[in-house]
């Protein structure tokens, strides 16, 4: 699939945001939480009303929202107010939101060590999740044994598309909350 080609921009826009939370502040870092908090469990709802769980068998060891309002609560953050999610019905919408869920797993293992040298005591159960586990490996292997049309495949970048863009309005909300 031509994923990470044909989403690049929408990754690069989210990246930038993600990163204009100073996570050296506690402010910031917990302005950061709410970002993706305003994001996150919608995208979940959303995946699991559509049945991802017969798709990826261990979705259940996948899902973050337990542990992202973990350290929301930690960090004396609130729920924020979710943002609104794109439609995910089949498998092609599926397979694009799961590929910038499961990619942004790999962003956060980054993003704790970050966190880590200006802040090791701060909570970071949702940038740690997964930590240890085959979870991005076996998400791309998945991902490449599927067989999508041409359709199904413009489907799915256009999913991922949307996704990224919902974090991108989960961190600008998030800044704007802040500020």
């Amino acid at each position: 699939m031509k994923l990470r080609a044909a989403t690049r921009a929408a990754h690069e826009r989210v990246d930038r945001l993600g990163e204009s939370f100073d996570l050296a502040s506690p402010a910031g870092y917990r302005a950061f939480l709410r970002g993706h908090g305003a994001a996150l469990p919608g995208l979940e709802r959303r995946l699991e009303a559509a049945g991802v769980g017969r798709l990826l068998s261990d979705w259940p060891s996948r899902r973050r929202t337990g542990v992202l309002l973990q350290d929301l609560a930690a960090v004396a953050a609130a729920p924020p107010e979710p943002v609104a999610s794109p439609g995910l019905h089949t498998r092609a919408q599926l397979m694009g939101a799961l590929y910038v869920l499961e990619g942004s797993r790999l962003g956060g293992a980054y993003l704790r060590r970050r966190l880590a040298q200006s802040q090791p005591d701060a909570p970071a159960a949702y940038l740690a999740h997964g930590a240890g586990e085959p979870l991005w490996r076996t998400f791309v292997e998945w991902l490449g044994a599927q067989t999508p049309s041409p359709a199904e495949e413009a489907t799915a970048i256009a999913a991922a598309d949307a996704t990224f863009a919902t974090f991108e309005t989960g961190f600008r909300q998030a800044a704007r909350e802040a500020a």
